[in-house]
């Protein structure tokens, strides 16, 4: 133990070093102490679900969120997928901007497609604007984040929880540190099925599956996988909470924890037999149309259900608070959630027209200088990177398509602190052809299980 901790010590001093020469941190644009701030991603968070669980008091940390911070549902845009809705939340910019418009590009030939990759985002994302400033930072896990990029601070990128067994470059930031990782990398799958059933989540087994309401093959396949996506969850916090011990808690925190989408996805199919029947042949035999009546029930009905889901994620959560100084404040942010129509729960609604919709997300902020029970009004995903500047002290670009969120703020921060503009933080040297890796086949065929790629 004491040669694990002097090379931990050893290691902070060598990167203290590294980064002597880089400016100090962190103060506002205005001499004032700046924020620490830690986004907090959790993909697929619904607010009626989350709204719903925490009435009945059953999200204990979610709740305080609420009662002592600022929230509302997220409004996001179309088309609903992470990838794409992720990068905006990290750059404040609408797709066009940043580049990343879909799960697969075009190569510069324009012969094949190939899956997003962080180096095709055109725009700097708020890691790297925070670096550039001489912030400290730490990402964990947020979408489009292979390669890993430089940063002042560590990265550890979206394809390293998937990247078990796999010789993959580039998959932390310093590269070193993914052999620091190395003790993470490895879960026994007997610790992960009870780690699933000691969350009350069901597990998966042929006659489980069967017993569910109408079981289609391709449920079959995402319950199947469902252990492997919630170890991935697992390793990404366990990670996380290595970085914040061992180097503490850097100036910008983010991670993004999946768990609530992937089991969105399929856990309908659990929802009370009797409820599903009932509502199925109405809609579907009787040819019913969906009434928010019949809507509302089967929402109640699979908040039931994802009960066990949303509880696993506000622990999570309150474990992630209990690491926030007292000059934190937290974002909490989601990228879309779920809307019921015939016949299931999807990531994308439809319109009296039969045009899609976006369900929104949630976000809450939460810390000193935020209003206590304060409602916000009408944010976007596109909002978070600008608040997130303002509260790092930094300015906000104004080629950026989202506002800091002045109405969660005390008015006396908002006196004190002016926002500060810059045109842009985008230096035009950003942007090339996504780059494939040895796990593309895998994420692909994950996200053909759950519906966002054909």
């Amino acid at each position: 133990m004491k040669i694990y901790t002097l090379c931990i010590l050893a290691f902070a001093a060598l990167m203290s070093y590294l980064f002597a020469a880089l400016p100090a941190a962190p103060e506002s644009s205005e001499g004032l102490p700046a924020y620490k701030v830690m986004v907090l991603g959790f993909d697929g968070l619904d607010p009626e679900f989350l709204e719903t669980l925490i009435s009945q008091g059953k999200l204990p940390h979610f709740e305080r969120l609420l009662r002592e911070g600022a929230y509302a549902p997220c409004l996001t845009f179309k088309p609903t997928k992470s990838v794409v809705i992720w990068t905006s939340i990290a750059t404040g910019k609408r797709m066009e901007k940043h580049g990343i418009v879909d799960w697969m590009l075009l190569t510069g030939d324009r012969r094949e497609k190939v899956l997003a990759t962080g180096n095709v985002r055109r725009t700097e994302a708020m890691w790297n604007i925070a670096s550039s400033a001489g912030r400290d930072v730490q990402i964990v896990n947020w979408w489009a984040t292979w390669p890993a990029e430089p940063v002042r601070g560590e990265m550890v990128s979206n394809h390293y929880p998937k990247a078990k067994g796999n010789t993959l470059d580039e998959v932390t930031y310093p590269p070193e540190l993914v052999a620091e990782l190395e003790p993470y990398s490895s879960i026994e799958r007997e610790i992960v099925r009870q780690q699933i059933a000691n969350a009350g989540i069901p597990v998966y087994a042929p006659e489980v599956a069967e017993s569910t309401f109408r079981p289609s093959d391709n449920f079959r396949r995402e319950f199947r996988a469902s252990a492997g996506h919630f170890v991935e969850d697992l390793l990404v916090e366990w990670v996380a909470h290595h970085l914040l011990e061992t180097r503490g808690q850097r100036d910008l925190f983010g991670i993004i924890f999946r768990n609530a989408d992937i089991f969105s996805h399929f856990l309908w199919r659990f929802i009370d037999r009797r409820t599903a029947e009932r509502v199925f042949r109405l809609l579907m035999v009787d040819k019913v149309p969906l009434t928010p009546e019949l809507e509302t029930t089967m929402n109640q009905a699979y908040a039931r259900v994802l009960e066990s889901v949303y509880v696993h994620e506000d622990r999570r959560l309150g474990r992630l608070l209990e690491r926030a100084g007292p000059e934190t404040v937290v974002i909490v942010v989601s990228d879309h959630g779920f809307q019921f129509r015939p016949y299931g729960f999807y990531h994308y609604g439809l319109d009296a027209g039969g045009g899609t919709l976006a369900p929104p997300g949630v976000i809450f902020l939460w810390g000193e200088p935020i209003r206590r029970g304060a409602r916000l009004r009408t944010p976007t995903v596109f909002d978070v990177t600008p608040t997130v500047l303002y509260l790092l002290g930094l300015p906000v670009g104004e080629d950026m398509d989202g506002r800091v969120l002045t109405e969660a703020i005390v008015p006396k921060v908002l006196a004190e602190r002016n926002i500060a503009w810059v045109a842009t933080h985008d230096t035009g040297t950003r942007g090339g052809e996504p780059r494939p890796s040895p796990i593309d086949d895998d994420i692909l065929e994950e996200l053909q299980r759950l519906g966002y790629v054909r």
